[in-house]
């Protein structure tokens, strides 16, 4: 069983100050913003916002947005200058000098459009249903929709998504239904390609995300700090929050401490050097 992440500040603190870089990737929906039923409305929270631009700002860390929202779309709501901004499940990244869409998920836009119209035809007569089409992937959200008619939905959406050539996959996510090209990309391969481009192979990363697709980093980080938020499930992130409510308030714990450190450390440095003179 994972630990609640609010109970382990002592550990995380002393693996901050120890760390010489740190490489912080978030979630947007349902970690950094509630869950709601109009994507497009799932806004940060002023004091949210302050935390995450206070930590841009750090020296020595590095801020990443990884979501399945477009990479667009992502920036749009998010906004702070100076992060790393991973779009569609991280096919798609841009910020602080890289950018990166992975190549054989652009040759695919053309069936990926196909699908989407097709699935919208399919989906209609059922309401509260609506099928984003995201570039490089899509989802299928049924948020709105009855409950008895969810399997439905993921029946022609699963049927739509093998039956396609080249196939895709399809991943649940927080009610909605993931459709993503079969590539040898995820979420934690991208954290890695991030790692790689930055130059920082000895960054401490921290990784907090509610979605399934999110699993995908929780596995390849070993030695990252994992977190899942939101209800107790079965995961491989190490440690758990409840709610974007936590997740701000250990954000702001993380800027402060971090802080913290930078003052120590600067202080450190005008003694010695005052000891030198004289």
């Amino acid at each position: 069983m994972n630990r609640h992440l609010l109970d382990a500040l002592q550990e995380i603190g002393e693996r901050l100050t120890q760390a010489p870089h740190l490489l912080l990737c978030t979630d947007y929906d349902g970690t950094l913003t509630p869950l709601v039923d109009d994507p497009a409305q799932a806004r940060l929270s002023p004091h949210m916002r302050r935390v995450l631009r206070s930590l841009a700002n750090l020296e020595g860390t590095s801020l990443v947005f990884i979501s399945g929202r477009a990479r667009a779309d992502l920036l749009a709501h998010v906004g702070i200058a100076g992060a790393i901004y991973a779009g569609n499940h991280g096919l798609e990244i841009s910020g602080d000098g890289i950018i990166f869409v992975e190549p054989n998920a652009v040759a695919r836009c053309a069936a990926v459009k196909e699908l989407a119209t097709d699935l919208a035809k399919k989906l209609h007569h059922i309401p509260g249903v609506f099928v984003e089409d995201k570039g490089l992937t899509l989802s299928v959200h049924y948020r709105r929709a009855a409950t008895t008619a969810r399997e439905e939905v993921r029946r022609i959406a699963h049927a739509a998504a093998v039956r396609t050539n080249p196939r895709f996959q399809l991943t649940k996510g927080n009610k909605v239904f993931e459709i993503r090209p079969c590539v040898a990309w995820n979420k934690g391969t991208a954290v890695h390609w991030i790692q790689q481009q930055l130059g920082r192979p000895d960054a401490l990363t921290i990784y907090l995300g509610d979605d399934i697709t999110d699993e995908d980093a929780f596995a390849a980080l070993p030695e990252a700090i994992s977190v899942r938020v939101g209800k107790p499930r079965r995961t491989a992130a190490g440690f758990r929050l409840k709610g974007p409510a936590e997740v701000r308030r250990f954000l702001a714990w993380v800027d402060s401490h971090l802080r913290r450190k930078k003052l120590l450390a600067t202080a450190t440095e005008s003694t010695e050097a005052g000891e030198q003179e004289a």
